[in-house]
């Protein structure tokens, strides 16, 4: 029935809470592709030509081909700079975080054996899932209720609003046990 599922995460342990539940539908349903969503928050400026094609150590890069391409890499540039000394840019203000949070829960769920794919996308965190949803033709968005915390700061209940009314797919809400409370990860070189 399913093929594709696509689970919005902000850091937070509450959006974590979408996990269990994902394990249970992807086992019970044979769902082949899941797929782990992080937004971050859209921060423009300009660099200058000659670093917009430059990567770590002097290599040269491409321009992102997609948005996902680009979020990966947290840097969205304009095309629109023929002749220009500073090239605009987009970036993802949490991109390389939330990169690396989604890399850390990939790791975690194919050890179950399940095909996992993510992205970091960058803008309006409804918007930008239910694009990625539609351009995926995914069919079944698993997240968490409600609540406001993780690297993002969304606002899981308004966010989750949003995307039932604007997406054709499916969508199970997931709601915290009694009584759940966030707890915050500890930052390094803090003590306690």
């Amino acid at each position: 029935m399913y093929k594709k599922v696509v689970v919005p995460l902000d850091g937070s342990k509450l959006a974590e809470t979408a996990l269990a539940h994902l394990e249970e539908i992807a086992v019970g349903c044979n769902i082949p592709e899941v797929m782990l969503v992080s937004v971050t928050e859209r921060v423009k400026g300009t660099i200058p030509r000659s670093q917009a094609f430059e990567g770590s150590a002097g290599e040269t890069r491409d321009i992102p081909r997609s948005r996902i391409e680009a979020a990966q890499t947290g840097l969205l540039i304009s095309r629109n700079f023929v002749g220009v000394q500073e090239v605009p840019v987009t970036l993802g203000k949490m991109a390389k975080t939330a990169f690396n949070y989604l890399c850390k829960k990939a790791k975690k769920l194919e050890k179950k054996d399940f095909s996992i794919n993510i992205s970091v996308l960058v803008g309006n965190p409804a918007e930008e899932i239910v694009k990625f949803v539609e351009e995926q033709k995914a069919d079944l968005i698993i997240m968490a209720s409600r609540g406001k915390s993780g690297f993002s700061r969304w606002e899981m209940g308004n966010i989750a609003e949003k995307v039932i009314r604007a997406t054709q797919a499916s969508v199970m809400l997931v709601k915290p046990e009694p009584g759940f409370k966030e707890t915050k990860p500890k930052r390094k070189g803090t003590s306690s």
